[in-house]
């Protein structure tokens, strides 16, 4: 529609913009006061309105920055409409233009992008830069170097789909793709890309999850007016069958693992920190990065504190800091008097260290295991890993029908209940060891 007439009876030129523009962030419609009720008048002016505004909507160009078009539609029609007749005088409206009504001068809108001040025009920066950039701001925040990599690559792994879809077309388009150019079509094309990649319904979310944070920044940084992932979702989460959850150890190959001449051979750190995991449903880096300051008599109760208050510990996130009391198992198999011994010679617990940029304390013993499965006929990607030990002690507990926000306690989990978690106090350690010694593998 060009034409039509408001409830007060002015007539007014309204031009839609196509929905390519309006997924990166143009205003749906142009919307001019023609600034009279007569309607042959109204016709007249909007001829020369209507001219003027389709002749700058189709000069937009992917270097058109949102906010110049919309001061260069005022500063035309402002002037254009400066010579209609303005004998109406008992017409009383506001023509300033709002947000979604732009005015326009018979000029080009590159040129009046080039004479755009740098203070008001919003950064054309293209994906690659802008991604580097991203990476340096994060890397100034208290973020595991783990979490800012798969930031990166993540990003990364989007900026290569959509570059690589508009090689197939034109070299130039892939070359030149800036941040504002990317539309929320773009956003659905790439989760659509990503659903038949074959990854799990969690890395799926994931990848999007970091794509939405880096297009936040852009948007918070005016490289982009809007972000392009704002209603783009995974979907639905698939309903997984028993048999198809993250793997967990049985009985049979805890047995076969343990009763092994390989780990009685494995060293002592080791055979700890995979039994820590299993009677302490311990993440295999919470295992690994321990002190021997982290094991604490508390109320009479031998227990391990999980933080981070080492220079290189780290911690998954904020509940993921806890007491978990002692099995009797690992009491009786000596671990108390192993701690002993290490405190006269470790700053450590344990030999691992932290390996590689990421700082990853589990990676050593993840290789160890993988090798010892190796030599006892395990096969790989049919086997349960290192953190399978953690989802065994879970799901044992879940298996003993243990209120859910006591386990959450134990293994560091955010509290499932809203109630719980607001109001409720901690549990004493003395009530989760009853729950924990529950727990009896027959190994």
């Amino acid at each position: 529609m060009y034409l039509y007439r408001a409830p007060n009876n002015v007539y007014f030129t309204r031009i839609c913009l196509s929905k390519y523009l309006r997924d990166k962030g143009y205003p749906f419609d142009v919307k001019v006061s023609l600034l009279t009720r007569d309607r042959a008048e109204a016709v007249i002016r909007n001829i020369d309105v209507a001219g003027t505004l389709k002749k700058i909507i189709k000069s937009i160009d992917h270097k058109t920055r949102i906010n110049d078009f919309i001061r260069y539609v005022d500063e035309v029609i402002n002037h254009l409409r400066a010579q209609f007749d303005a004998d109406d005088s008992d017409i009383t409206f506001n023509i300033t233009p709002k947000p979604h009504a732009i005015p326009i001068r018979d000029t080009k809108l590159s040129e009046y992008r080039e004479t755009t001040t740098v203070a008001q025009a919003m950064p054309v920066l293209a994906l690659n830069e802008a991604l580097s950039a991203f990476i340096i701001s994060k890397q100034k925040s208290a973020i595991r170097p783990l979490s800012i990599k798969q930031l990166e690559q993540r990003t990364r792994h989007f900026i290569d789909t959509v570059s690589s879809k508009d090689k197939s077309r034109s070299k130039t388009n892939a070359e030149s793709k800036c941040v504002h150019d990317i539309t929320s079509a773009d956003a659905m094309t790439y989760r659509d890309a990503l659903l038949i990649q074959g990854r799990s319904y969690k890395s799926n979310k994931e990848y999007l999850a970091a794509v939405f944070q880096f297009f936040k920044w852009c948007q918070l940084m005016n490289y982009c007016n809007h972000n392009p992932f704002e209603s783009v979702t995974v979907g639905q989460k698939p309903k997984a069958k028993p048999n198809q959850a993250r793997d967990r150890w049985t009985h049979i190959e805890l047995k076969r693992l343990l009763r092994s001449s390989s780990f009685k051979a494995s060293t002592i750190d080791f055979k700890w920190v995979t039994r820590l995991m299993l009677y302490g449903g311990l993440r295999p880096s919470e295992a690994c990065q321990l002190k021997p300051a982290d094991i604490k008599l508390i109320d009479g109760i031998h227990c391990i504190s999980v933080d981070d208050s080492g220079a290189l510990q780290r911690l998954k996130n904020l509940n993921a800091k806890r007491y978990v009391p002692i099995h009797n198992a690992l009491l009786e198999q000596g671990f108390m008097a192993f701690v002993t011994q290490r405190k006269s010679t470790h700053t450590q617990l344990f030999d691992y260290k932290p390996v590689g940029i990421n700082e990853d304390w589990s990676k050593n013993h993840c290789k160890q295991l993988a090798k010892l499965q190796n030599e006892i006929g395990m096969q790989a990607n049919k086997r349960p890993t290192a953190y399978g030990f953690r989802h065994t002690f879970i799901d044992e507990m879940k298996q003993l029908d243990i209120s859910e926000h006591i386990v959450a306690q134990i293994v560091g989990h955010a509290n499932p209940n809203i109630t719980f978690s607001r109001y409720g106090k901690d549990i004493n350690v003395a009530a989760l060891l009853k729950d924990i010694e529950r727990i009896e593998y027959d190994i």
